[in-house]
């Protein structure tokens, strides 16, 4: 999938809530390294969970939109 395919409204929102997610996970990893240790596997099962419902959100998203009403 290309940014292009969608209308530009729906790029630019796109790009902003991928910015603002990046940020604010930006600012939590060094909260989730401080609390991880080696002991605890916990962290890799958030991530692995996080990648997962990142990955089933891509499957649902419309492949064509010409002709269709943006949000």
């Amino acid at each position: 999938m290309t940014p292009e395919m969608f209308p530009t409204k729906d790029r630019g929102t796109g790009t902003g809530l991928a910015a603002t997610a990046n940020r604010i996970f930006g600012v939590m990893s060094p909260i989730v390294a401080l609390y991880a240790d080696l002991t605890t596997p916990i962290p890799i099962y958030v991530s692995g969970g996080l990648f997962i419902g990142a990955g089933f959100l891509a499957l649902i998203l419309p492949f064509e939109t010409r002709g269709k009403a943006s949000l």
